[in-house]
């Protein structure tokens, strides 16, 4: 199975995605919406791997059950075309159909992007070739690679209210509270790691940007 979306250069098809993006949300075509997502859908298809094809398959329930709640609202509480039925039949710049296709427009984009390109990728992409800075670039890094512990840190908050015998909401602040704590120190570990390596603002001399320099190299 041909996979050459995942080899494609991350920092173009950010590019392109936002392109897209924008001339969607300045534009009201149901056509162009419909468009957009069926040239992602033929695109994830023809270039990306099946596992890829079921993850973005479980996405779009959701997407596709807010699309349709977004059109039953306009439809109920918006004009007599917004059903996308007019007098004189099909209504093609209904706004019910406009704003459910650009729902799974604007889904399609994030998916195809998403389930193809990995964030370490793009970072490195937009570090060689929209020359980021290596502080920022280090930074994004450290968070990306932080947000895993972070969903670890979550469940475990969760279990250790549990053992105690708190009940909890899925809704509850007091794990997200006790989570925020390890992660403003694990930022504090970062931010010193960061420094011992060059990454902080340029000095005088300029030693310490250099030796950044040579640890991104």
């Amino acid at each position: 199975m041909s996979d050459f979306l995942s080899r494609l250069n991350p920092l173009f098809k950010f590019i392109l995605v936002i392109a897209v993006s924008t001339s969607l949300a300045i534009t009201r075509s149901m056509q162009l919406n419909v468009g957009v997502f069926a040239a992602c859908t033929l695109l994830m298809l023809a270039g990306a791997r099946p596992a890829r094809w079921l993850k973005a398959a479980r996405f779009l329930v959701p997407v596709t059950l807010f699309a349709f709640s977004i059109f039953m609202t306009v439809a109920r509480f918006g004009s007599e075309a917004a059903w996308g039925f007019g007098v004189d039949g099909f209504a093609e710049n209904s706004a019910g159909l406009n704003l459910a296709t650009r729902v799974f427009a604007f889904a399609g984009l994030g998916l195809l992007f998403s389930l193809t390109t990995a964030p370490n990728d793009l970072v490195n992409s937009m570090r060689k070739d929209a020359k980021l800075p290596r502080k920022f670039a280090y930074g994004i890094m450290c968070a990306l690679n932080l947000l895993p512990y972070i969903r670890n840190e979550y469940a475990n908050a969760r279990l250790a209210f549990q053992v105690r015998g708190v009940r909890l909401s899925v809704f509850s602040p007091k794990p997200v509270f006790s989570m925020l704590v390890n992660c403003f120190r694990w930022s504090e570990v970062l931010s010193m790691a960061m420094i011992s390596k060059g990454f902080c603002e340029e000095s005088s001399s300029g030693r310490c940007c250099e030796r950044g320099k040579s640890v991104m190299t």
